[in-house]
């Protein structure tokens, strides 16, 4: 290779480095231009009956969901949950799901996340089981939310939420 070939390929490479940074912007200056959002409150949330886990298939790619109410320390209730989700993996006292939340405060802030739930059978299930999912994103005071929530599944369907954001 040419000394002539070797300069044009650095030059391109510095053009297309200059042309990915010009155009993610949010990349360049991400950590000056957003400010870091409040994590929102540690919830409890209660799916007992209010999923169809139970109805679902009890096959790879059955889907379920449901609602809960989202309620904080004191019991008071601060948001309501949706969740969809579908069976990846099953076993003979467990299956695997992959979940997606919408979690509505009563003002109307949400917060979105993403978790691999273990479900274990509730006849067979040792609690507490912890396991932790994505944040995905949040509207109102919760805009531009990211990180991460841990899960504490301290009885069949019930879900303690804090938030690492």
């Amino acid at each position: 290779m040419s000394r002539t070939a070797k300069a044009k390929g650095i030059v391109a490479l510095a053009v297309g480095a200059a042309a990915v940074v010009a155009g993610v912007p949010a990349l360049a200056g991400a950590a000056t231009t957003d400010s870091h959002r409040a994590a929102p409150p540690t919830v409890t949330i209660d799916f007992t009956g209010t999923n169809s886990a139970s109805g679902a298939a009890n096959a790879i790619g059955a889907g379920f969901g449901g609602t809960a109410t989202a309620k904080d320390a004191t019991g008071a209730q601060v948001a309501t949950v949706y969740d969809q989700c579908t069976k990846d993996a099953i076993s003979v006292d467990s299956v695997t799901a992959f979940c997606t939340a919408d979690l509505v405060f009563t003002d109307g802030d949400q917060v979105t996340f993403t978790a691999v739930v273990p479900i274990d059978n509730p006849l067979t299930a040792k609690y507490p089981k912890k396991f932790d999912g994505v944040v995905t994103g949040g509207t109102g005071a919760y805009k531009g939310l990211t990180g991460a929530v841990h899960i504490n599944n301290t009885a069949a369907a019930v879900y303690e939420l804090s938030w690492d954001a």
